[in-house]
């Protein structure tokens, strides 16, 4: 080992003895001629592709690289493309693939002949292929893999076979939209006189990144979706009047922007307790489409009322059965005790639908909202409406309720309507007896002075 660490050295001490007292003999004339410049594709092997269909041809840039021990040399390279012949030979026989080039008048290639000054340290050939005749050659068979395979050569200079080619293969072509990040519909709970105005951000965005494109989106109102939503949930949201926000008509996504924020500022101040909505919708863009049902952003909230003070109000019953520990009466349900309820009649048969509560609170109201808890644990009333009337006799509809399989409390808003009762009638029941129970009632609205 000592032996060979010493002739080791004494090469090493030769060469750099060699190289500082002869020139001729420097170490870069050590290096064979072949490996002073040489050419490789930077990217290489196989590269999967989307195109996107924008009425454009879509471009792709790959780069041949200079490099070697002196690339400061000129050189010069040809980009080509493998036959439909050696595609099938080199790789879809191979590899048991219907491999199909892409016809000519599908692509085009741009720089395919270069020439490295002694600057130069790569240069790069664009691919640019149009999707929709692409689409077309992909119809005419499904089942192939549609590619363009690419190879570096040159004939003075060297260029590395384990990187002189990409095979670029075509995976899908999609067409980009533009549409509103999340469409699902919540209501907001604002309190009445609490806040004076609010400002909400809905985030819309192009649905595949956005590398190249400067896009203009065009909103309106449609304020025919407020009836039809209404229509179809029996409920009661109203229109917000246009005094009472300020949205941008128009709103763009610049170059490199993907996603961005449409503002809405809502002026609560003259705005009564109640449900309001405003469907914005976006119309139009510079260049793609809205996304079909994703074209529909609806801010809905709910201003709700003040909860009204219970003491000294009265509950008539349809029916009821007080149980020996008190529970079923319906004074339950105003005694702020989620454990104790009303229960419609069942000891010594049970009451028939509809079932019935009439709450006479003492003195004139605006009623807003009302907020039903059903007893713990146990569904069993489902759907009902709610009236209100000034003198108990005549009665007017106000609003429907459905009530979900969850002990939390239940907020159900009505039209905002004054009257000194509220009658809460349920007319579908889950129970096999049509038996109904509430823990906890509470009205909301605005008190008359």
């Amino acid at each position: 080992m000592k032996k060979i660490l010493y002739l080791f050295l004494c090469i090493i001490e030769g060469l750099i003895f060699t190289s500082c007292n002869r020139d001729e003999y420097d170490i870069d004339k050590q290096i064979p001629e072949m490996y002073n410049k040489i050419l490789y594709m930077q990217t290489t092997g196989k590269e999967e592709l989307v195109l996107y269909n924008t009425g454009e041809k879509n471009r792709f840039d790959y780069a041949v690289v200079k490099s070697g021990s002196n690339p400061d040399l000129s050189a010069t390279a040809e980009v080509k493309v493998l036959s439909q012949e050696e595609l099938t030979r080199l790789y879809g026989e191979l590899e048991g693939v219907n491999y199909k080039l892409l016809t000519e008048n599908v692509y085009s290639l741009e720089n395919t002949h270069m020439e490295f000054s002694s600057e130069d340290r790569y240069k790069t050939v664009t691919v640019a292929v149009d999707p929709e005749m692409l689409k077309e050659e992909m119809e005419t068979d499904p089942t192939a893999v549609w590619t363009l395979p690419l190879y570096v050569v040159s004939e003075e200079d060297s260029v590395n076979a384990d990187r002189n080619s990409v095979f670029l293969q075509f995976k899908e072509i999609v067409t980009p939209t533009i549409q509103f990040s999340n469409t699902n519909i919540s209501v907001l709970e604002r309190q009445y006189g609490a806040v004076e105005t609010f400002v909400q951000k809905i985030p819309f965005q192009l649905d595949v990144e956005n590398t190249s494109w400067d896009i203009t989106c065009n909103f309106t109102i449609d304020a025919g979706y407020v009836n039809t939503y209404n229509e179809e949930h029996e409920t009661s949201f109203r229109m917000l009047d246009s005094n009472s926000y300020v949205l941008s008509e128009q709103m763009s996504l610049p170059k490199g922007t993907t996603e961005t924020l449409l503002e809405v500022t809502i002026d609560e101040a003259n705005l009564q307790p109640g449900d309001y909505m405003l469907p914005i919708r976006l119309k139009e863009t510079s260049m793609f489409a809205p996304a079909e049902g994703k074209d529909l952003y609806v801010l809905a909230f709910r201003i709700v009322g003040k909860q009204l003070d219970r003491k000294g109000w009265t509950v008539i019953p349809s029916s009821e059965t007080v149980e020996g520990s008190g529970n079923g009466a319906a004074t339950n349900v105003f005694d702020g005790n989620i454990n104790t309820y009303w229960h419609s009649k069942w000891d010594g048969g049970f009451a028939p639908l509809p079932h019935v509560l009439t709450v006479d609170t003492k003195a004139t109201h605006t009623f807003t909202q009302v907020m039903l808890q059903r007893r713990l644990g146990i569904i069993n009333a489902h759907r009902g409406n709610f009236y209100v009337s000034n003198n108990g006799d005549s009665w007017v509809n106000v609003g429907t309720f459905t009530i979900a399989d969850t002990d939390a409390v239940q907020m159900f808003s009505i039209t905002p309507t004054e009257g000194k009762y509220v009658k809460i009638e349920i007319t579908e029941s889950l129970n096999a007896n049509d038996c109904v129970a509430f823990s906890e009632i509470n009205i909301y609205g605005i008190e008359q002075k």
